[in-house]
C-alpha cells in the first residue's frame, strides 16, 4: 500500500504544486513559511495541499492581480529630478 498521493488524490504534494506553478519545491516551502501559499498540512514527513485550497488560493491571487498601471499614476512615476532629460531639438 502506497502512502504517496496518486493522480486521483484531492491533494497535491510540494513537488506537484511546484510543477503546477513552475517553481522549485524549495520556493514552495519558502512561500508556505511566509504565508504566501495555500493552506497545507503535514502527513508524516510530507506536506500536502488540498486541491480545493490550491484552486481557491489561485483564484484569490488572480482576482487581486489588476492591470499594471506602472508609470501612469503619480505614485509610480519617477521624480522629476530622476527622469532622463531629452536633448533639445536643433
Amino acid at each position: 500500500m502506497s502512502s504517496s498521493p496518486s493522480e486521483d488524490s484531492p491533494h497535491l504534494t510540494v513537488a506537484q504544486l511546484a510543477a503546477r506553478w513552475h517553481r522549485t519545491p524549495r520556493a514552495i516551502y519558502i512561500a508556505r513559511h511566509r504565508g504566501k501559499a495555500p493552506k497545507g498540512f503535514k502527513s508524516g514527513a510530507k506536506v500536502l495541499f488540498p486541491l480545493d485550497e490550491v484552486m481557491r488560493f489561485e483564484a484569490e491571487q488572480m482576482a487581486g492581480d489588476g492591470p499594471s498601471h506602472r508609470g501612469t499614476t503619480a505614485e509610480h512615476r519617477l521624480p522629476e529630478a530622476s527622469r532622463p532629460r531629452r536633448a533639445a531639438a536643433a
